[in-house]
């Protein structure tokens, strides 16, 4: 949770761009949401005017113009949104840039004696994509994932209201999961970027001194140095990838055992 706040709270200074966003997605679901009604009574109306009733001409006319609305202004806000996010994730690289590289210039000399050059350009890059594309996902899919969650209570509810309190029983059982599963996961994940930036940080090192590596006819071990770290992310991919997959089957077996048992 300290991390999820703390990766927030560098769009402080692009609110506007967020809740901009924000407001497009959640518009853009509930436009999906309402699409499938405004199909299902203009199929009905439809089905009754083959069975011979009268068909009501301007009722039909309605639901026409509400799908054309509906599909039309979806269009224009994703897009809407889709300009805003592009922004935000331009306006969020650039601050974080600048930020870190205000930091690097603070840190005392001692911290460069033990870093590589490219080591620390290559977590600059790593760090400064992941937090923006968290940032940009997190206004695009957060909201609206919650609103289409409380509208689907809500039409569950209608027609039961035991399958409703399942429902909302088992998304934060399942939420509670997921979270577990990715703590394991994330200190996997950690040592793979670790890997990733020693390798990255040689190579740029290699590169930079290049006459120098010819000189002492260094190139084999480099090459062999850098394979054996990129080796090392494919084991660990690998085993990351097994136990993922392994607790999402659980987490879905333990849902459909839910489900099964209910029906």
């Amino acid at each position: 949770m300290y991390s999820l706040t703390r990766a927030l709270s560098y769009a402080q200074k692009l609110f506007p761009y967020y809740l901009g966003v924000t407001i497009a997605s959640m518009l853009v679901a509930l436009a999906s949401i309402a699409i499938p009604f405004v199909l299902s009574a203009a199929t009905d109306l439809m089905v009754r005017s083959i069975e011979g009733e009268n068909p009501d001409i301007r009722l039909a006319l309605i639901f026409a113009g509400l799908l054309f609305l509906l599909d039309a202004g979806s269009t224009i806000v994703r897009n809407i949104g889709g300009y805003l996010g592009d922004v935000l994730a331009a306006r969020l690289k650039a601050q974080l840039s600048t930020r870190y590289y205000e930091h690097l210039l603070k840190l005392p000399q001692q911290y460069y004696d033990g870093e590589l050059t490219g080591t620390i350009i290559n977590r600059l890059n790593r760090a400064i994509t992941e937090v923006s594309n968290f940032v940009n996902m997190f206004a695009n899919n957060f909201f609206q994932m919650l609103l289409t969650t409380v509208i689907t209570l809500i039409v569950v509810l209608f027609y039961s209201w035991e399958l409703a309190l399942l429902v909302l029983i088992l998304y934060p059982l399942f939420l509670w999961l997921t979270a577990i599963t990715s703590k394991k996961w994330q200190s996997m994940q950690t040592k793979k970027n670790a890997e990733s930036d020693i390798a990255s940080g040689r190579f740029a090192e290699v590169v930079t001194q290049i006459k120098v590596v010819k000189s002492y006819v260094q190139e084999k071990l480099e090459h062999r140095h850098f394979r054996k770290r990129y080796k090392k992310t494919v084991a660990l991919t690998k085993e990351q990838s097994i136990y993922w997959h392994k607790m999402d089957v659980a987490r879905g077996m333990v849902l459909s055992v839910i489900f099964f048992s209910r029906s």
